[in-house]
């Protein structure tokens, strides 16, 4: 009963969401002082589109996605991709996720989305922990699945903050005489994790501080983090988290040693 009464909630909602997208949804891309809008009109003009299928962990499903690289929307807005540290994805809810720019180095063809061809709305809705979403405007996609593990892909995208600043996160990030697990650890949890939750309050605000007043590792075990990490549905049904699947084990080791690491780095003060 309870299925259906959530297929039917899905299907009205994908009933309801049947308008075009508005060629006015504006995409802000800001470096510094300087802010450049992008309607979505003006990148149909003036960008080629992208279109491809592929795997959407959100969905649990393959889904076929239309939309523009996101470097050529760097460059229409004279971002120089050779000078950036770090990409933040600005989301309408709120959520903040940091990419690192080696990601987009390593994996070039990431592309803003503004549709999904052939579904009943601009985009299918979303199941996300005890609510249904929206994507649209813009959703954060990679033609290739194991991104996923790598980097969140983000919904509700309205802007784009380009950060030259290598320093940002320069009180999270571990000393030059840290292990590799640690190094591995942080840069892991700077592009999976930050997007949700902080570390001393900078981060994201959605999933819980995970260092002050208390780090997770002094009242969690490690076997029980990596276990959540892995498979948060497995303890709270419909997990605002999503599973990592394409994690190794390995990358969840790193990212624990990471944050048992950062409790002798607390900011306390903040927390006052």
């Amino acid at each position: 009963m309870k299925q259906a009464v959530a297929v039917l909630s899905l299907s009205l909602l994908a009933f309801s969401n049947t308008w075009a997208y508005s060629l006015d949804e504006p995409l802000n891309v800001v470096q510094g002082e300087h802010k450049t809008t992008l309607k979505l009109g003006e990148l149909l003009e003036k960008l080629p589109k992208q279109q491809f299928s592929v795997y959407d962990e959100a969905y649990h499903s393959e889904k076929n996605f239309e939309g523009f690289k996101l470097r050529d929307i760097l460059k229409l807005s004279n971002v120089d991709i050779n000078q950036v540290s770090e990409l933040t994805i600005v989301c309408a809810d709120g959520y903040r996720a940091v990419m690192d720019i080696d990601v987009l180095t390593k994996y070039p063809n990431a592309v803003i989305s503004y549709r999904q061809p052939g579904a009943e709305g601009d985009f299918d809705p979303i199941v996300e922990g005890k609510k249904i979403a929206d994507p649209a405007p813009f959703y954060l996609v990679w033609p290739e699945k194991e991104t996923y593990g790598v980097f969140p892909w983000p919904h509700q995208v309205v802007g784009i903050d380009v950060s030259l600043n290598k320093d940002k996160y320069a009180h999270l990030t571990p000393a030059e005489t840290a292990s590799e697990t640690v190094q591995r650890g942080f840069k892991l949890f700077k592009g999976a994790c930050l997007a949700c939750h902080s570390i001393n309050l900078t981060g994201g605000v959605i999933g819980p501080e995970l260092n002050i007043p208390m780090n997770i590792t002094e009242y969690r075990e490690v076997e029980y983090l990596k276990k959540f990490i892995r498979d948060p549905d497995s303890f709270r049904a419909r997990s605002r988290m999503t599973g990592l699947p394409d994690l190794s084990d390995q990358d969840i080791e790193d990212a624990i040693a990471y944050l048992g690491y950062m409790k002798d780095f607390k900011q306390l003060e903040k927390a006052e």
